[in-house]
């Protein structure tokens, strides 16, 4: 995976402590059609002993790890020392934290990734962040839902049925729903 060009510097009372780096490989989706991620990292990392602390992780083949997953790599020490820096109301308290997931139905999206920076862990933020992040997410979140159509017609077909669409199947029948949307871990 490529590095970016520059981590993107994260600040608590206007002093740089961590670094957010975002790294993302893409690549057609199975039927070669769409762009869809074949891997990304977001990763805080400490600006005082410049190692990583957390990092969301996502492989879009993975055999040997959950393909989307969250990855600790913080000992008290470094978390600690950003979570005090930040006034956190419980800074030796690892569990305190609330590591996103992505909502109901989908994997961390960086807007996820900054409000857990911003909110939980007390990193400083731009007036309006909030606005930004929720046009993001929106838009990350209505395009996995198109993805999950895509890889369900079936089941998308017999939902929006439910709903009292009129759909109609194409002639040849639904497409088999790829392996890996069943059964990747």
């Amino acid at each position: 995976m490529v590095k970016p060009e520059k981590p993107v510097p994260l600040l608590i009372n206007g002093e740089e402590l961590a670094v957010l780096s975002v790294r993302l490989r893409c690549e057609l989706d199975s039927r070669g059609t769409w762009l869809a991620v074949e891997a990304s990292t977001f990763e805080l990392g400490a600006k005082l002993d410049r190692t990583p602390v957390i990092r969301f992780d996502y492989v879009r083949k993975s055999h040997t790890s959950p393909s989307a997953h969250v990855q600790m790599h913080a000992h008290r020490g470094a978390l600690t020392h950003l979570l005090s820096q930040a006034n956190h109301k419980k800074p030796h308290d690892i569990s305190a934290l609330h590591i996103p997931l992505g909502g109901a139905r989908f994997r961390p999206c960086l807007e996820d990734v900054i409000q857990f920076l911003i909110d939980d862990c007390g990193f400083d933020a731009a007036k309006g962040w909030s606005e930004v992040l929720n046009a993001g997410r929106e838009k990350w979140r209505r395009t996995q839902a198109k993805a999950v159509a895509r890889d369900y017609p079936a089941e998308a077909t017999e939902t929006l049925r439910g709903l009292g669409y009129t759909v109609t199947e194409p002639s040849g029948g639904h497409p088999k729903t790829p392996d890996k949307a069943l059964y990747l871990w």
